[in-house]
């Protein structure tokens, strides 16, 4: 009984170091859809810019820290690579090979 009792730490703990992954990834994607939805309702005024160019940096933040973090499980590797690709149809945008080195390195460990 005593080795089932120290396996369970260790998966709880696994799932906490996942814990900024999915925050990461919850912020990122209502970011996201923030910035989508102030650049089609919003005016032009020169506020609405200056929230909107926040917004923007913020996203650019949040995306960063998605690239470099590292998932400590299988399924937060293959979350964080499903987001990634799906951010990237969306946006009908790409990464660089130094981006997407950064990427690959953060779950070569999965692989």
């Amino acid at each position: 009984m005593q080795a089932n009792s120290r396996k369970a730490p260790a998966r709880i703990s696994e799932k906490c170091m996942d814990q900024a992954l999915w925050a990461i990834l919850d912020r990122h994607a209502r970011l996201s859809t923030s910035i989508q939805a102030f650049q089609t309702k919003v005016p032009a005024a020169s506020e609405a810019r200056h929230i909107l160019a926040i917004k923007i940096l913020e996203e650019k933040f949040l995306r960063k820290q998605l690239i470099d973090i590292r998932p400590s499980t299988n399924h937060g590797a293959q979350s964080k690579l499903i987001y990634l690709s799906l951010m990237l149809a969306k946006t009908r945008t790409s990464m660089n090979e130094s981006t997407m080195a950064r990427v690959m390195r953060s779950v070569e460990r999965f692989l």
